[in-house]
């Protein structure tokens, strides 16, 4: 059975629907539903159609060319340098192309790229309609939404809708969550804490605090918040604690001389977050295993690769 990815969705007429289309599939590429669309016909744009943040927390832009034949050389040299003019600095610069995947083309990107990055400049990659829809295809919703012509409306229900928009926001949080590996951050329970534990809660409250933030299933909901007030709760007390940062491995280190508390204060402490880790490890247990019997589409060692370059 064919699948969005495998069919031969055709490239749109007009620049502005495609435009579109790119703020979509990159965004679902980086996880970011946040990226902007840059001016308007007839204004100088300096080489970006859309921009804003990738999944690496890298500010970055996109030139969309509307065109059936492949792109030049030329042409993507002359857009590196139109981007070049584009405030903020940009740090990569992708060229989305309704064409055909072209080997040479791509040749030359990478060449043309590791160029740029000898001389201090951003890097290009050319990014074909194929792949522009492969990043679509992440989303039913987005492809119905750009493509409603290919779908029966009839067969799209709310309750299809809704937990579509569930499993975009469950990718968002999943996506700054190394949840595979944060059991191996607590081998010593509360001597050592890695600073990424720290890191990643911040980054899950600031994702559950984005306005289209909203999770409609209720288990999930309540699984989300339990593992997000353990942390929370796991998060004050390592602030409170006496901890040096060892820097070489990006890592607290309660102050023990010789192993041991230096008062019964900080003995109490250092029990109170041992005890706390316990419940903070058995809540993110409970979140994953929901995650892996419910959400299927979800793959949690994929989600929490990609969460991983973020804290490495």
């Amino acid at each position: 059975m064919p699948t969005v990815t495998t069919s031969r969705l055709p490239a749109p007429t007009s620049w502005d629907e495609f435009e579109d289309i790119c703020k979509t599939s990159f965004g679902l590429r980086w996880g970011n539903p946040n990226l902007s669309r840059h001016g308007r016909q007839g204004q100088q744009q300096d080489g970006v159609d859309v921009y804003g943040h990738d999944s690496d927390k890298l500010f970055v832009g996109v030139q969309c060319k509307n065109t059936t034949r492949t792109i030049t050389e030329q042409l993507i040299t002359s857009e590196c340098s139109k981007a070049e003019k584009f405030t903020p600095t940009i740090q990569t610069l992708y060229i989305a192309t309704t064409a055909e995947r072209d080997v040479h083309i791509q040749a030359f990107a990478r060449k043309l790229s590791i160029e740029r990055v000898a001389d201090e400049k951003f890097p290009v990659e050319v990014v074909f309609w194929a792949d522009v829809i492969s990043d679509l295809a992440k989303d039913d919703t987005a492809v119905r939404q750009h493509f409603p012509q290919f779908f029966n409306q009839n067969t799209v229900t709310q309750a299809d809708l809704i937990r579509s928009k569930d499993v975009s926001n469950l990718m968002a949080v999943l996506q700054v969550l190394d949840l595979t590996s944060i059991a191996d951050h607590f081998h010593y329970g509360a001597k050592y804490i890695h600073c990424s534990v720290l890191e990643q809660y911040n980054q899950l409250v600031d994702v559950q605090s984005r306005a289209t933030f909203k999770v409609h299933d209720e288990t999930l909901f309540a699984a989300l918040k339990k593992m997000t007030e353990e942390w929370r709760q796991l998060n004050v007390l390592i602030h409170s604690a006496p901890y040096d940062l060892i820097p070489q491995r990006n890592e607290l280190s309660f102050i023990m001389p010789l192993d041991f508390c230096r008062n019964k204060e900080e003995n109490d402490l250092y029990e109170e977050i041992d005890q706390q880790i316990k419940g903070f490890l058995i809540a993110v247990g409970v979140f994953c295993r929901f995650v892996n019997e419910t959400y299927h589409e979800v793959n949690l060692d994929e989600t929490s690769m990609i969460a991983r370059r973020l804290y490495n």
